[in-house]
């Protein structure tokens, strides 16, 4: 019984301070019909793709938007970039080979709604992935692109906060 009482007290607390959940304000942000267009990188444009695949899974599942094919039918604009991109080993074996790599991606997200008068939001996010070599074998393209893949993915798992916390700035 006394359990509920607390849990009582503190919900009442927490909806009568006006306590909203950062998902409330990042959902404010990026609203309504989305367009998502992705700045493609001449030297890495599968990766431009998989990162506007990524964001526009992140628009429907996580904000709660739908995407649009034209720019003038939205409510808000997303623009991906990848920034870059780099691969460095982390781990070598007594021979001096690299076992272990770390693939670290940075991204920049320009957001703006199409009915404000200010100019693009801007965040940065950036995040990594480790991946293991067999021990006779050599880093693959198909290894590195594999894991720019989900180190992409990573870092754009961290927007959803940052965005939140950029709607507070002024």
């Amino acid at each position: 019984m006394k359990l509920y009482t607390i849990f009582f007290v503190l919900a009442i607390l927490l909806v009568g301070c006006g306590y909203k959940p950062s998902s409330y304000y990042a959902k404010n942000e990026i609203v309504g019909k989305v367009f998502v267009e992705s700045k493609i990188n001449i030297g890495s444009s599968e990766n431009s793709i998989i990162i506007k695949d990524a964001m526009n899974d992140m628009v429907i599942n996580r904000f709660n938007g739908t995407l649009v094919d034209k720019q003038s039918e939205a409510d808000t604009i997303v623009i991906v970039t990848l920034s870059s991109a780099s691969n460095s080993a982390i781990s070598t074996d007594d021979e001096g080979y690299a076992k272990a790599y770390r693939m670290t991606v940075s991204i920049n997200i320009q957001y703006k709604k199409t009915a404000s008068t200010e100019g693009y939001k801007s965040i940065s996010v950036s995040n990594y992935y480790d991946y293991s070599v067999d021990a006779d074998s050599v880093v693959t393209d198909r290894k590195k692109e594999e894991a720019k893949k989900l180190a992409s993915i990573n870092a754009l798992s961290d927007i959803f906060s940052k965005i939140a916390v950029k709607s507070f700035q002024k």
